[in-house]
């Protein structure tokens, strides 16, 4: 029998990204202000870190534009997208010039961040710490507002692909 060849870095990379392709995540933007519009990312890597404080977190490529707007005391929203806001989850996952999300319907319950009209959880939070890991930062924030709605089902992510909830009867 001939032992398997040790696999390269390139191939450990792979399949360390068809490993976590195949986690199911729930899809969110992280939005904020920039020059007075708003702007934002994409995110299935928001996680729930703390209740005493209240702190939430998510990862943010270095490479990405919205990387340079973010400080500690920056204020930014999160927004748990509904099953039907697929398409704001792929204009969010583009870069967009200034000014591409003005037509985005923002919500007025929360004023401390711009936050997506429709979503199905809202987070207002507040940068606290920003963490340098790898490629990617890890960016704390401590939550201000938060609100749930019970109308709809989340929008999911999968194997590369989107995917709503099926109930199990």
């Amino acid at each position: 029998m001939t032992p398997d060849p040790i696999p390269t870095p390139d191939d450990v990379r792979r399949r360390f990204k068809d490993v976590f392709s195949r986690l199911a995540s729930g899809v969110c933007v992280v939005s904020f202000w920039r020059g007075g519009r708003v702007h934002g990312f994409t995110a299935t890597s928001v996680t729930s870190v703390s209740l005493d404080p209240l702190r939430v977190l998510f990862c943010l490529s270095r490479a990405s534009d919205s990387h340079a707007c973010l400080r500690p005391g920056a204020a930014i929203g999160i927004s748990v997208l509904h099953a039907e806001q697929q398409i704001l989850s792929e204009r969010f996952a583009r870069q967009a010039d200034p000014g591409g999300y003005d037509d985005v319907g923002i919500s007025k319950d929360i004023p401390h961040a711009p936050l997506i009209e429709g979503a199905i959880g809202q987070i207002a939070a507040t940068v606290a710490e920003i963490i340098p890991s790898g490629d990617h930062v890890i960016v704390l924030c401590d939550v201000s507002a938060a609100q749930a709605s019970d109308h709809g089902d989340p929008l999911l992510y999968c194997k590369r692909t989107y995917h709503r909830l099926h109930h199990i009867l």
